[in-house]
């Protein structure tokens, strides 16, 4: 617990039994979810919430950089806690979305952008759908 604390902590995220009941399903599931699976983990727990609270936690965490946001997944959106360097690999037809570890890939794609720069546009993270 006390891990937990110093997380949002250094998140400067206020802590409250939702967001935590939410960081901890996100922790234990430790893949690619919605908010609609998160709800579902909750209430098998005991746990009420809405699914626009949920949402609200998930994008806060998104916002302070503890989760990302799969934005190349459509709707309902999809996030995931591994905020490590990655592709996103995601099936058009499921919806299923796969972690693709492949450094080079991002490597080779940074290299690309860097040298050949969007104007206005700064580089913080790539996604590739």
């Amino acid at each position: 617990m006390e891990k937990l604390r110093e997380i949002f902590k250094e998140n400067g995220i206020q802590i409250t039994k939702q967001r935590l009941a939410v960081y901890k399903v996100l922790k234990e599931l430790n893949t690619h979810v919605t908010a609609e699976m998160v709800l579902g983990v909750l209430a098998q727990r005991g746990i009420s919430m809405t699914v626009a609270t949920v949402y609200n936690i998930l994008n806060l965490f998104a916002e302070k950089g503890m989760i990302i946001k799969v934005g190349s997944a459509g709707e309902p959106v999809i996030f995931d806690i591994n905020t490590y360097q990655h592709v996103h690999i995601c099936d058009e037809n499921t919806r299923h979305v796969r972690d693709c570890p492949d450094r080079g890939l991002v490597e080779l794609v940074e290299s690309y952008l860097n040298s050949h720069p969007v104007e206005g546009l700064e580089l913080h993270r790539i996604d590739i759908s």
